[in-house]
């Protein structure tokens, strides 16, 4: 599984502009079978000096349906719209391990 980590901050005045994104998106999301996993404001920081107020969680069944998804042209073509109403756009693609103990193993022979 492929989670993509959203992090952004809405222009004011554009918060109309990225709902209807939001509203359009979604049909191509079910086209790739990627699932909403969370979408909401930030609350509090922890740690660290990231500021963006809004963040999306969305899973993908593999790094193939993401790239089929950010190469659709019904996507391509309401990109405009999410790009047009954000700024401190962060976007990452997170690959799982299969449980904690693959991830100490992972580490433990130096990040291979």
């Amino acid at each position: 599984m492929i989670v993509v980590l959203n992090l952004f901050d809405i222009l004011p005045g554009k918060e109309k502009v990225y709902a209807e994104y939001l509203r359009k998106v979604q049909p191509i999301l079910d086209r790739y079978r990627a699932k909403v996993l969370l979408y909401g404001l930030t609350r509090m920081i922890y740690m660290g000096s990231c500021t963006q107020r809004y963040c999306g969680l969305i899973a993908y069944d593999s790094l193939e349906d993401l790239r089929r998804l950010s190469h659709d042209p019904e996507f391509n073509a309401i990109r405009l719209l999410r790009d047009d109403a954000t700024e401190n756009y962060v976007l990452t693609a997170i690959e799982d391990f299969q449980t904690l103990d693959h991830a100490v193993a992972y580490l433990e022979n130096g990040g291979s």
